[in-house]
């Protein structure tokens, strides 16, 4: 487990939460464990918004099957990461990165050979989601998410070694689906506001630790919160199963009301 994390069964803020998110990502071997003694007997739902490197912890959280918030914290390294799923053994891991490469690549470096099958630029699943007016990231030889995408391949296989059942999702897609398209930009105070007020109405098990809430400890309850729906086939895959799919709510289950 990471160094110094910091274990408690009490449901009230642990004490290593008494501070900013600022304050709470440079405790980034310092994760907060909320329950330990009883997740065994629920399944669990964890989701990662994945940083390109290890220099910017990836913020962490998981849900349990009653959508009671079980952990969240900042991890910075690949190996600390697949601990904390060691330790509580999720159902459905969910990342918010890209997990796969187009047909027919075998890497993004533009000095290599390889070319998409498709003559349609990024992968399926990406040109869907533009399809529905949703803007994602590219996942062509000219993306700028390249260190992003390496990682997240990566961790996903390192998980599916272990017998980890891993999704890609994206968190912006979600909330569109659930909230609509008019969701302010994340890095505001508006925006923050936003999510924070959305996900509370969704997971009111969050409530009492939104203060210590960034944009990307929102991401990652987005994140768990689509693992669970997925979990319950409450989802819909978006995509070429042989190339990569992109999980996010089926329409029956948005818009939600503020």
């Amino acid at each position: 487990m990471p160094t110094q994390s910091r274990t408690t069964t009490n449901p009230s803020l642990p004490a290593i939460l008494s501070s900013s998110p600022a304050s709470l990502r440079a405790k980034q071997s310092n994760p907060a464990i909320l329950r330990t003694g009883s997740v065994k007997q629920h399944q669990l739902f964890f989701g990662i918004d994945l940083t390109s490197t290890t220099a910017k912890p990836s913020a962490c959280l998981a849900l349990d099957d009653e959508l009671q918030l079980i952990y969240f914290g900042f991890i910075a390294t690949d190996d600390d990461v697949i601990t904390i799923q060691n330790l509580y053994s999720p159902q459905v891991i969910a990342i918010d990165a890209p997990l796969s490469l187009p047909l027919g690549m075998c890497c993004l470096e533009r000095s290599c050979p390889c070319q998409p099958k498709s003559s349609e630029k990024n992968r399926k699943c990406d040109r869907e989601l533009r399809h529905r007016g949703i803007p994602c990231y590219p996942t062509t030889k000219e993306t700028f998410i390249k260190g992003l995408i390496y990682r997240g391949i990566s961790l996903k296989n390192k998980f599916c070694q272990q017998g980890f059942n891993v999704i890609e999702v994206y968190p912006y897609a979600t909330n569109t689906c659930l909230f609509g398209k008019a969701i302010p930009r994340k890095t505001t105070q508006e925006g923050i506001s936003f999510l924070r007020q959305r996900l509370a109405n969704l997971l009111p098990a969050l409530s009492p630790y939104f203060e210590l809430f960034d944009h990307n400890l929102c991401d990652a309850a987005t994140a768990a919160y689509t693992a669970f729906l997925y979990h319950q086939n409450m989802t819909e895959a978006l995509g070429d199963g042989k190339e990569g799919l992109i999980f996010i709510p089926k329409a029956s289950q948005g818009k939600r009301s503020p």
